[in-house]
């Protein structure tokens, strides 16, 4: 995975670092472990929603976090915006297939590799939240799925 560039919850990562790979080994890097609900939110800098919603995905992912450590991961993937560059957006949109900033996926491993559960375009935390929760369950049956697709304990 590309360095984080914070070890705060939720971690930061700079897209730049993502931009030469293709959408499945990013996936495969972001949602790496059986058992975990993976969520990311997409942000680009000069985005007025993400600056309004980024401490509210903080207060959730922190609150998630303690509440459920094992279970859960936050990421932040920012996206440079400089004078109008829009090749890095432009690579972000390539990878991910968002249409908006900020967009926030919810993913989980299975054995068929990693499976999106949730996208949504600036959504209430009250409604991503639900998500995440609801995902719980859904990464358990996949861990479960995998290890007997693979005879082994993960």
């Amino acid at each position: 995975m590309a360095e984080v560039v914070s070890k705060e919850t939720p971690e930061v990562v700079e897209f730049n670092q993502l931009k030469a790979r293709t959408t499945s080994e990013v996936l495969t890097e972001l949602a790496n472990e059986f058992g975990i609900v993976y969520v990311t939110a997409l942000t680009r800098q000069g985005c007025s929603g993400c600056e309004t919603q980024k401490p509210l995905f903080k207060a959730l992912a922190e609150k998630l976090t303690r509440e459920n450590a094992d279970k859960v991961r936050f990421r932040s993937l920012h996206v440079n915006y400089h004078g109008g560059d829009k090749r890095e957006s432009w690579n972000a949109k390539r990878i991910f297939g968002h249409a908006a900033y900020p967009t926030y996926t919810i993913h989980v491993r299975s054995h068929v590799g990693p499976l999106e559960i949730y996208r949504a375009v600036y959504p209430p935390m009250e409604e991503l939240e639900k998500e995440i929760r609801e995902s719980f369950e859904l990464a358990e049956f996949y861990k479960t799925e995998a290890q007997a697709a693979l005879g082994t304990q993960i």
